[in-house]
């Protein structure tokens, strides 16, 4: 989660200048999650709502979710499987003055009361999990009645999936499923439908809608210098209704039963 894919981040991990540049270049693919001029995210988690609340982030990172999070008044409770994203979001929050329960732990075994939790957010990283609908029954079951869950995995029907990973890149000895997981990040890759992803959520959950975004570089889904000179000559505006039908990130938000 450092978005530092041709390592230019000379700043040494998890300096105020190395945090601050993670999270400059991971809000400014963002376009989607704000109004122009508007809080970071507040498109997509109703940060008033959340002072006194307690809230659980699945899948902490490098800590940005989680500093807006607690901005809001909100009791933090952040999770990560890894000890690298726990050192660096407690780092962030530790720079920023803010406090938050942040721990490893695995999203299949929450080790979590039930009922311990108004809302649960967590962004890119369900899809991961060898087993993604049992992170799903576990937040069914730390959440409180009436709790939300808002959550963002990868969308198959994208032009990331089809037209990236398999027109694109792929090869025809491995199925379109093999083939994303392979090309993606993490070791798992999972990618869903919006059928696949409502008949996850419906058995614990109502009020179930999900929306489709994408990151600006999607849409023209070419290597990054011939994409640079083609985007140039397409509305950043026709860019941005593709990838509200198209986009690679599907945004899901539920109401607990």
């Amino acid at each position: 989660m450092t978005y530092d894919w041709s390592g230019t981040i000379s700043s040494e991990p998890g300096s105020p200048e190395y945090l601050a540049e993670v999270e400059g270049r991971f809000l400014r693919e963002c376009w989607f999650a704000q109004s122009e001029g508007e809080q970071a995210f507040s498109g997509l988690i109703d940060f008033a709502s959340l002072a006194d609340k307690d809230v659980l982030e699945i899948g902490c990172g490098t800590g940005v979710h989680t500093r807006l999070l607690a901005e809001s008044g909100a009791r933090v409770t952040a999770i990560d499987l890894t000890p690298t994203a726990v050192e660096l979001t407690r780092r962030r929050l530790e720079l920023h003055g803010l406090a938050a329960d942040v721990r490893e732990a695995d999203a299949e075994r929450l080790p979590f009361e039930d009922a311990s939790f108004d809302f649960v957010w967590s962004w890119g990283v369900i899809h991961h999990s060898a087993d993604t609908s049992a992170i799903v029954r576990q937040v069914a079951r730390v959440l409180r009645p009436g709790g939300r869950f808002s959550f963002m995995v990868y969308h198959r029907s994208s032009i990331t999936y089809w037209i990236q990973y398999q027109l694109i890149r792929g090869e025809l000895r491995e199925s379109p499923a093999a083939l994303a997981n392979r090309l993606s990040d993490g070791v798992l890759a999972r990618h869903f439908t919006r059928r696949e992803l409502e008949a996850l959520l419906v058995p614990a959950f109502d009020e179930v809608e999900l929306r489709v975004m994408g990151q600006i570089g999607e849409a023209i889904p070419l290597p990054r210098r011939p994409r640079a000179r083609i985007a140039r000559l397409v509305p950043v505006s026709f860019q941005r209704t593709l990838l509200r039908r198209w986009g690679w990130f599907m945004f899901a938000t539920a109401v607990r039963r």
